[in-house]
């Protein structure tokens, strides 16, 4: 069991909140499933190509304003350029609804 990749906390972050924004078989889109927050725009690809710069099974975050805030990766890595990892943890982890509204489009 110890040789078997660990998800990464960003991937189950961001996958997290992903489907309390209502994101569900993402498989089954044409392409990338996109969410947005108040700072960033999300795309998640459930394909096994690369599809709008993304990589397959894999997410694509970039910054609305920053000159240079972007995240790319998959569930066993990727690269954030901008803030820092934890910054972007925390960043998906406060916009995820309370335990009272589990979804944000119910």
């Amino acid at each position: 069991m110890a040789d078997e990749p660990q998800i990464t906390l960003l991937f189950a972050t961001i996958s997290e909140w992903a489907v309390a924004q209502g994101a569900d078989q993402i498989n089954r889109l044409p392409g990338p499933w996109t969410g947005e927050t108040d700072e960033w725009t999300v795309k998640i690809n459930g394909h096994p190509n690369k599809i709008d710069d993304v990589p397959p099974y894999g997410f694509l975050a970039t910054h609305k304003t920053a000159f240079i805030g972007m995240a790319v990766g998959n569930a066993y890595g990727g690269c954030v350029i901008g803030p820092s990892e934890n910054e972007l943890i925390e960043h998906f982890r406060s916009r995820l609804p309370s335990p009272n509204h589990p979804r944000s489009d119910t």
